[in-house]
């Protein structure tokens, strides 16, 4: 090969250069490294560094853990000091991996900021609590308390760390005390999810450290996550629902949409269904005992993106008429495998067992919802379990603030509704708070939003901010068969 050729050829295949700007001040020792999203086979550079803390904060010379940092370094010429730190959500999902999936909706933003990601201490690379075998609900077989609970136990057993100390408080300290090690003095802070109320926590405790702050699916400090999941299911289904009922498409092929999913529950209810499905991971036949509390997590779980959301009539529609339920299960499934593989369970049942399941109303009905109790008897069984950590007294006070904070929401979110950010927003004076219509469970990889949230960390200011696009952002369109919608 010529050296012309040569060059060019490079100039091909070459990927995107970008320079990290740590200060001077920075001790972290960074290199290049790969990031993989677990369950897939997507990955994404960044460099890699590590940070070591004591597990437990009080005692500084007891046991250490070792914490994982990535960076996704700038690719523009002119480079901000104030890099974006993310908080991912769950609880229980590693922001390293997490950056694999959200590179593309950040990479605006990271033509003028670094991007750090921190593995929350339990998570990913950080000590990861994981649990060798499920201990939460499981389309592949029946769900059976006393097996999640002896599941519980053995994951307890067998873990590598001590649960006590894997709380959001003690976690926020760890990215104090990175923040120090690698020389910011101001960062902009973004969580998703759970990760909001991380993002808030560490706003509380380290206020002067802060630009900005975007929430994206909020949880409000004042909720016990988890206590509403049951009545949020059934609102994102029931706006799911009502929107077919104004498509005239829609209405046209499920005209009993609402009744089939009712009468589908109370079928199930009377009389569980055994079938066989295809395993839409493995491939292989697989028997399942499909009950009315799995047909639940079916649901919920395919309520997450606006796009699983676009199959539900059609799935209850054929689940009813032809009396074969398999696609339905399926399709869970495969929503459910990746957003499991992707979880710490030990760290998850930290941080809800601490910080939650003592705030929650556990005499609360919701037997006439689609989940029912299910939720509250699991959460319950396994916090009875799980040892707990230290919680201050003013955990569930909502954070005030006048610095620029940006909030949004899917109107259907079957998990963190648009009410849960305007409730939180009202204690940060400086805020915009953006509701997108027809879209699920964290909506800034919508390309308005992504925009909005570009914008809104390059300036700094919720001020003169161009929303308008927020005004034509569309649900996915329903399914008319399995070919998916009409063109």
């Amino acid at each position: 090969m010529n050296k012309l050729l040569l060059f060019v050829t490079v100039l091909l295949f070459a990927t995107p250069s970008s320079v990290l700007a740590l200060p001077d001040s920075n001790q972290i020792e960074f290199s290049n490294c790969m990031l993989a999203l677990p369950g897939t086979n997507r990955t994404a550079s960044a460099r890699c560094g590590s940070y070591e803390v004591a597990e437990d904060p009080s005692n500084p010379d007891g046991r250490k853990i070792s914490l994982k940092i990535a960076i996704a370094g700038a690719t523009g010429k002119s480079v901000q000091a104030d890099p974006v730190f993310f908080f991912a959500g769950g609880p229980g999902q590693a922001a390293s991996e997490t950056w694999v999936m959200l590179q593309s909706t950040l990479n605006k933003i990271r033509k003028n900021r670094d991007i750090v990601m921190i593995d929350q201490r339990g998570t990913g690379g950080s000590n990861k609590l994981a649990c060798e075998s499920e201990i939460e609900e499981d389309l592949n077989a029946e769900i059976d308390l006393e097996l999640i609970r002896s599941e519980t136990e053995k994951c307890l057993a067998e873990l590598d760390g001590d649960p006590r100390f894997y709380t959001t408080t003690i976690a926020m300290g760890d990215y104090n005390l990175v923040r120090e090690a690698m020389g910011y003095e101001s960062i902009n802070i973004m969580g998703v999810s759970y990760g909001t109320r991380a993002a808030q926590v560490y706003l509380r405790q380290y206020p002067e450290t802060v630009r900005t702050v975007t929430l994206d699916s909020v949880v409000p400090m004042q909720l016990p996550l988890g206590q509403e999941h049951a009545t949020m299911l059934d609102r994102s289904v029931r706006a799911v629902l009502e929107d077919c009922e104004q498509d005239e498409t829609c209405k046209t092929l499920y005209p009993r949409h609402a009744q089939e999913l009712n009468a589908l529950f109370k079928e199930l209810r009377d009389e569980p269904r055994q079938i066989t499905i295809i395993n839409p991971v493995s491939g292989e036949p697989q028997e399942m005992r499909l009950t009315a509390d799995t047909l639940g997590v079916a649901i919920r779980f395919l309520s997450y993106a606006s796009e699983t959301q676009a199959l539900i009539p059609l799935l209850v529609h054929e689940a009813l008429t032809t009396g074969d339920l398999s696609r339905l299960a399926s399709q869970a499934i495969l929503v459910m495998t990746g957003l499991n593989e992707m979880l710490a369970r030990g760290m998850e049942l930290s941080v809800v067992c601490s910080e939650d399941y003592p705030f929650m109303d556990l005499d609360a009905d919701y037997s006439d919802t689609l989940m029912g109790n299910l939720f509250l008897e699991i959460i319950q069984l396994q916090c009875n379990v799980w040892p707990r950590g230290e919680v201050a007294d003013n955990f569930h006070d909502p954070v005030v603030s006048d610095l620029p904070v940006l909030l949004m929401s899917g109107e259907r979110d079957p998990v963190t509704p648009p009410a849960y950010a305007a409730q939180t927003a009202e204690t940060f004076s400086n805020s915009l708070n953006l509701v997108a219509r027809g879209q699920a469970h964290s909506v800034m990889k919508n390309i308005c939003l992504r925009d909005i949230t570009t914008e809104f960390i390059d300036v700094g200011s919720v001020d003169a901010l161009d929303t308008s696009c927020v005004e034509n952002i569309r649900p996915a369109p329903f399914f008319t068969s399995l070919l998916g919608p009409d063109p």
